[in-house]
């Protein structure tokens, strides 16, 4: 694996994620993420962005790395794939604490559960993408495919 790539593949996923959560999220599904937010039970945003960053970080670390160990190759229906099952998994681990919550609106829970899975086959696509051009992390074999 070459570190100089993972970091930049880290960094542009890390960047997509927050345009396509922050901005088209916010346009699409302005009105769940506002019927969430009304709910007495989250702390303001300004106290939590550090945080939420952070666990963002690692989040999208995790994403590229097994990205690197499942796919690894510019192979975008494979990428596509990838995305679309760390979509379900990210979906399905939010809605173990979604669920929890009394009264969590549930067109804030559809709207999060879609987004989780259309952004991971965004995000899967892109990182296969950046491999078949030449700016992925994973280290190639001669077919292409990852080590």
């Amino acid at each position: 694996m070459n570190m100089g790539k993972f970091v930049l593949n880290v960094v542009a996923v890390f960047i997509l994620y927050g345009l396509l959560y922050g901005a088209v999220g916010e346009m699409v599904f302005g009105g769940a993420f506002d019927a969430m937010m009304a709910m007495d039970f989250f702390m303001p945003e300004e106290e939590t962005s550090v945080s939420m960053l952070s666990y963002h970080l690692v989040q999208t670390v995790i994403f590229v790395w097994l990205f690197n160990k499942a796919v690894g190759s510019g192979d975008l229906k494979a990428g596509a794939m990838f995305g679309l099952m760390m979509g379900f998994y990210i979906m399905a681990s939010d809605s173990v604490w979604m669920a929890g919550i009394k009264d969590f609106p549930s067109e804030a829970r559809i709207a999060l559960n879609i987004l989780n899975i259309v952004i991971g086959v965004i995000v899967g696509s892109f990182l296969a993408f950046m491999q078949g051009k030449g700016w992925g992390s994973a280290a190639a074999t001669e077919d292409g495919g990852a080590n």
